[in-house]
């Protein structure tokens, strides 16, 4: 009976660490990749500049809220709007008519999207109803004053196995960087959210708790 209790005991303790060892978070592994990038050509390379400007850099590693973060945009919002391709002229042209309001209010949009939905207390497709559509909507579509370009950039990369350098891929991508000011357009989304309000018949409690919910992340930090 006693050797019965001690492998019972053991059996037990062995389930137990089992059972911790499956419940620890698994380390994260390092990718391995055998295709490799370079950079043959950008836009300052005629002029001899070899760095790359640090918002495409930052754009790149850490996406738009890295941008925002450096301190040349502070009180700024940011967009960056980036195509590729294998030609260069087409890309320029692109770059020349690009359309900064649509692109900024497909921005805005998403934001605000991502924002009452995070606000609510319950589903957007539920309790929001009208209201969450229809403002959703309005962002998309709406015009946008004080948008501005600051720059863009162009840069040529070339991607191959090194076991087969003959075989490759070039490829043109440019980015386009625009901002306008966060106090700017945050007046300007606030009086939307306020107006739309006015305009749905039947609101409800929980939508009311979201639209104070977004106006105080507004006020205090933006969206």
């Amino acid at each position: 009976m006693i050797r019965k209790g001690i492998l019972f005991g053991l059996l037990i303790t062995s389930l137990f660490f089992s059972s911790c060892a499956s419940n620890k978070e698994p380390e994260p592994k390092e990718l391995e990749g055998k295709v490799t990038t370079e950079v043959l050509e950008h836009k300052g390379s005629a002029l001899g500049i070899n760095l790359l400007p640090v918002w495409v850099e930052t754009y790149i590693a850490e996406g738009i809220y890295g941008v925002e973060r450096l301190s040349s945009y502070e009180g700024s919002y940011c967009f960056v709007a980036e195509e590729a391709g294998s030609n260069l002229d087409a890309l320029q042209v692109w770059v020349s008519s690009f359309d900064i309001p649509s692109e900024i209010a497909r921005n805005v949009s998403t934001r605000v999207d991502a924002l009452f939905t995070g606000a609510a207390t319950g589903s957007p497709d539920g309790e929001y109803g009208t209201y969450f559509e229809n403002i959703v909507k309005t962002t998309s579509s709406a015009s946008y004053s004080g948008a501005r370009k600051v720059n863009d950039w162009w840069i040529l990369t070339r991607r191959y196995d090194p076991d087969h350098k003959k075989q490759y891929e070039d490829e043109y991508r440019c980015y386009v960087l625009y901002t306008i000011e966060k106090d700017l357009l945050d007046k300007q989304v606030l009086d939307m959210i306020d107006k739309v309000a006015a305009e749905t018949q039947g609101i409800t409690d929980a939508q009311k708790s979201a639209i104070s919910n977004v106006r105080a992340i507004m006020e205090s930090e933006g969206f």
